[in-house]
């Protein structure tokens, strides 16, 4: 320790301390930087590993001295570690660039996926409901089917039962017809030949039997129709006109109950051809809603 001063009145006084000298080199925070340049000198892939350590172990005695200490040579060196950090710097740089630009194609790819999952998801939904309302639509036309069948064959029967007595009426009319056209004509005037007259004599009492004709005016039929036209006396010629008269009420009979058969008639037909129509409509859309629903469901099904 230093020995003590003494002061002028006798008193000693305590040493002066001298402040230490700064010690030479780059500080510790200045060492700590360059050990940072020199760890990213030698990770740069583009220079050989002795380029590398000669510039990671220059670091500190070039780029640590303060810039008015400098020697040209270590500016030099400097430089050479400012174009390897800058060739970093361009490399991490293109790397970044890189990965944003992957990023950003990512992010698009992934947003346009998201657009076709969103459009998939409301094509499928519309797809459905068309589909159900085509289901729909071919069950009410299967029923509109059914029932126009229905009608149908109610028009048809209606028309045969309604049918049914004029058909009756419409044949034995045209039988009466014939009758009196080839049977009874020829006998009343003796044109028809003898083998056939007891044939035709029966054919008139059958008819007349058909027809409801007056029995005791039936028995005296085949007398009367059996002699020749010039042998007949007055009661053969009353049984005659008789039988005529008959043939002939019962012949205008039918024809009345046949005309005034002819308006419900032709209503009946009327209605089974409307309702054909109907009904031919009627599966004509079944089948297109039956189509329609086949389509619509193929489409749903590619839309899953």
């Amino acid at each position: 320790r230093p020995a003590a001063r003494m002061s002028r009145g006798g008193a000693a006084e305590e040493p002066v301390l001298k402040k230490p000298a700064a010690a030479s080199g780059p500080s510790g925070h200045v060492k700590s930087l360059c050990n940072k340049v020199a760890k990213a000198l030698l990770a740069s892939p583009e220079y050989p590993d002795e380029v590398k350590h000669m510039l990671a172990n220059t670091v500190t005695g070039s780029l640590g001295e303060p810039k008015e200490k400098r020697h040209a040579i270590q500016d030099s060196t400097i430089d050479m570690v400012r174009q390897v950090m800058e060739s970093l710097r361009a490399a991490a740089q293109s790397k970044l660039v890189e990965a944003e630009t992957k990023l950003e194609t990512v992010f698009k790819e992934t947003e346009e996926r998201q657009k076709s999952v969103e459009t998939a998801a409301a094509t499928l939904e519309e797809r459905t409901k068309t589909a159900d309302a085509a289901k729909s639509e071919h069950a009410k036309s299967t029923s509109a089917r059914m029932a126009a069948k229905q009608a149908l064959a109610s028009a048809e029967q209606e028309q045969t039962t309604g049918n049914a007595g004029l058909a009756v009426a419409e044949e034995k009319k045209r039988r009466l017809e014939t009758s009196l056209e080839t049977i009874y004509g020829p006998i009343k005037s003796g044109e028809m030949p003898a083998a056939e007259a007891q044939d035709g004599i029966k054919k008139i009492e059958k008819l007349g039997k058909d027809l409801g004709f007056d029995a005791s005016l039936l028995q005296t039929v085949p007398a009367a129709f059996a002699k020749a036209p010039s042998d007949r006396g007055s009661f053969d010629d009353l049984v005659m006109s008789q039988i005529e008269a008959e043939l002939k009420k019962c012949l205008a009979t039918l024809t009345d109950e046949l005309a005034n058969g002819e308006p419900a008639m032709k209503d009946r037909a009327a209605k089974v051809e409307a309702a054909s129509t109907e009904y031919a409509q009627a599966s004509a859309s079944e089948d297109a809603a039956k189509t329609a629903k086949e389509a619509s469901r193929t489409a749903q099904k590619e839309a899953e």
